[in-house]
């Protein structure tokens, strides 16, 4: 069965389910670890710091001050798995427009849950519109995550057990 053709259930996702999705999470989260720190440097000036977010965010909503591990594995936490099973959630309890539109929409909506949800949370701006180019690569960085995370997961849920 195709992504494209699947019917909704509101099932949990299978242990294999949960694996493959983590596995694909941590294909677009290395890959985004590398387009962050490397060509959006290039471009931008200076990498995107995504724990420098979370520990921005944790201190304007709870007074909170994380260490900087803290809010990389919170980071890579969210990366691995939490945007994964979001990405299932979407794709098989709301509508699934198959691959690869179902990768590149969810990263492009993990993108907005970042940056116009949680960075205005922290103190930052909306989008951080005051740095449009590190915005932008911050589009791309999350478009080509959201695309392999689930290029993989499909990918590996194809396989026969």
């Amino acid at each position: 069965m195709t992504t494209a053709t699947m019917t909704r259930s509101v099932a949990l996702p299978s242990s294999r389910t949960v694996i493959n999705l983590a596995l694909g999470g941590f294909a677009g989260l290395g890959f985004w670890e590398l387009f962050s720190a490397v060509p959006t440097a290039w471009v931008a000036g200076f990498p995107l710091e995504p724990p420098e977010l979370v520990k921005a965010l944790f201190y304007h909503q709870f007074g909170l001050q994380l260490s900087t591990p803290i809010a990389k594995l919170l980071h890579f936490t969210t990366g691995f798995l939490f945007y994964p099973l979001g990405y299932w959630i979407l794709t098989r309890w709301v509508k699934s427009f198959g691959m690869p539109a179902d990768g590149w929409i969810w990263g492009v909506i993990t993108y907005f849950i970042a940056l116009a949800f949680f960075a205005p949370l922290g103190g930052q701006r909306f989008l951080l519109n005051d740095v449009p180019l590190l915005s932008f690569m911050s589009l791309i960085g999350h478009a080509l995550y959201g695309w392999l995370s689930a290029y993989v997961f499909e990918a590996l849920e194809a396989r026969k057990p």
